[in-house]
Order: structure tokens, then sequence, then C-alpha cells
């Protein structure tokens, strides 16, 4: 029972892993190729230079963010195996079946929690992304 709802969870924690390091791959790459060429070599090194700095700011962010989302993920994680190991301390099948119902709830409002703030911080990335894309124009 509990081995279906840690496959579950590592499953959802890897297609998110993956979805991230394909948008990042497909965001590296169109990069260099939406930076204009300026009249003035001095004016294009100082725009690529700002450029390169927003786009190191938006990265670091996002990553500090990602960091931020394992660290709360793992944080739930431990909980939650402190709590499937007071399930053999219940007293009582209906305890029990109430203790597995209650670590069920958690752990799938937990991944519900973690889908949600990715799904926000990809919105938001995708927006600064295109406000700096936009603005190198």
């Amino acid at each position: 029972m509990y081995e279906q709802v840690y496959e579950n969870l590592r499953k959802a924690t890897a297609s998110s892993i993956q979805m991230q390091q394909e948008m990042f791959q497909k965001w590296s790459s169109l990069f260099p190729g939406q930076v204009q060429p300026m009249a003035a070599a001095a004016t294009a090194m100082d725009e690529a230079a700002r450029l390169q700095s927003k786009w190191e700011e938006v990265a670091t962010d996002m990553l500090k963010r990602q960091r931020e989302l394992v660290d709360t993920q793992y944080r739930a994680g431990l909980k939650t195996l402190e709590e499937m190991f007071r399930v053999g301390q219940a007293k009582s099948p209906e305890e029990i079946q109430q203790r597995v119902l209650e670590l069920y709830r958690t752990s799938f409002d937990s991944l519900r929690q973690l889908s949600e703030s990715q799904m926000k911080d990809f919105k938001a990335a995708i927006d600064r992304w295109t406000e700096l894309m936009t603005k190198a124009v």
C-alpha cells in the first residue's frame, strides 16, 4: 500500500523535474537567436552584458525557488514517514483505517500543492523570460 503511494510520488517528482529541465533547455537554445545585431560594437557588448546579467538573475531566482520547493517536498515526505510509522501504534482497525486515509489525504494534498506551486513558478518564469526577451528586441 505504501509502496504505491511512494511510487506515484516518485513518478510525479521525476516528471516535474524532467519538464523543468526540458523547459530550461528550450529557453537557453532560443536565447542567442533573439538578440538583434547592433550597429555599434560597443553598444552591442553593453546590451549583451545587460541581457546576460538579467538572464543570470532570472535563472538564479528560478533555481532558488526550485530548491525551496524540493526542501518543502522533503519535509512533507519526512512528516509522512513519521505518520506511517505511527499507524502501527493504532489500537483498533477503525483507527488504522482513519490514519491510513489521513495519510493518503495528506500525501495527495502535498502533491497537489507541489504541482500548483510548480505551475505558478512556471508561469512567473515564462512572464519574466518573455519580458526580458521583448525588451531585448
